[in-house]
């Protein structure tokens, strides 16, 4: 399978798989924290404008609160000691090729073994992408390519590579002296044999063609249709997407994304080890879902970290007092 491969991330096909594994797949973590698979393999994470965005979680699932016109990148993070490839969707689109996302023949980015990646946006070509930027429900790339239904979902599938074990060694073969009697039953190419030399079979059986993968991705990007020769049939969806509040990504800026291509195949070319599911938002969003965005949880971590740091002796190293702020001194200094 063709996988695209670069210093960024991921893609991923949805559909109503998301939903279904994105509860089992990872463990809500502390606001700030990766979204990590149970087994500690992978983590995705969100930077805005470079710093990772605050998570929370909330009925099962993971959030992101975005801002509106800042910038974001996705993260992978793969901890195993094999290669995988991450297919990644945002709200429901690919971020490859543009179009709606779907697991099995989408083609990913390559992380490496104790490898990261970013992805800073939708790929425009090898060089290219168009960045991530947070922006309204109807500026958002989705509801202006047709369909605004899965607009703040960010998905990230993982496919691990295929172990394929080494071909066994050859086997030595025997030196013979030059002088043997011809009329003896002389040593063949393959072994002891024929009459006279070598094997009239010919050198061996020729080895089997490599075996093509079932789930090879197209080579080339298809054009994605204008959206002017989309005709009237998607009018209700993009008027329903006007009236739409919070947050979706537009296709933003061209940004420098140098990419080439790598052989891949997946230990299975339909099943992901790993669906990861992140729902964003603005911050009214996430506070009109019932998201406490500073509440106990938050507390919680922050008093942790305050007792890890807590120091025994926080007293300055003076002799004496110090003088308050705007001081100017005693008579006795003058």
């Amino acid at each position: 399978m063709m996988t695209l491969r670069n210093a960024m991330t991921c893609l991923s096909g949805l559909g109503s798989l998301l939903a279904a594994a994105a509860s089992c797949a990872a463990a809500p973590l502390p606001a700030g924290a990766p979204l990590r698979d149970r087994a500690g393999a992978y983590e995705v994470e969100v930077l805005i404008d470079g710093s990772v965005a605050p998570t929370y979680a909330h009925d099962g699932e993971t959030y992101v609160m975005g801002q509106l016109g800042a910038r974001y990148t996705l993260r992978v993070h793969n901890h195993s000691g094999r290669r995988i490839e991450a297919v990644l969707s945002v709200d429901g689109r690919d971020v490859i090729d543009g179009k709606p996302a779907e697991l099995r023949g989408k083609r990913g980015y390559l992380v490496p073994a104790y490898g990261t990646v970013d992805i800073d946006g939708w790929r425009i070509s090898r060089a290219e992408a168009a960045a991530f930027r947070f922006s309204s429900v109807p500026d958002s790339y989705a509801a202006r390519t047709g369909s605004a239904r899965e607009v703040g979902v960010i998905g990230v599938a993982v496919f691990p590579e295929r172990y394929v074990p080494p071909p066994p060694p050859r086997r030595p073969q025997p030196i013979y002296p030059r002088s043997y009697n011809e009329y003896e039953s002389a040593p063949s190419e393959g072994g002891y044999g024929s009459l006279g030399g070598k094997d009239k079979s010919g050198a061996g059986a020729a080895e089997p063609a490599p075996a093509q993968s079932s789930a090879a991705a197209p080579r080339a990007e298809a054009p994605m249709a204008d959206e002017s020769s989309r005709g009237d049939d998607r009018a209700p969806e993009k008027k329903s997407a006007r009236s739409r509040s919070g947050l979706g990504t537009e296709y933003g800026e061209a940004v420098s994304s140098p990419t080439y291509e790598v052989e891949f195949v997946r230990a299975n070319s339909s099943r992901p080890a790993v669906v990861f599911g992140l729902r964003y938002n603005d911050r009214d969003g996430l506070v009109a879902m019932g998201i406490d965005v500073d509440g106990p949880d938050y507390a919680y971590w922050r008093e942790q970290e305050l007792r890890r740091t807590a120091n025994p002796f926080p007293a300055a190293d003076r002799r004496y007092a110090t003088p308050p702020p705007g001081w100017r001194g005693s008579c006795c200094s003058r």
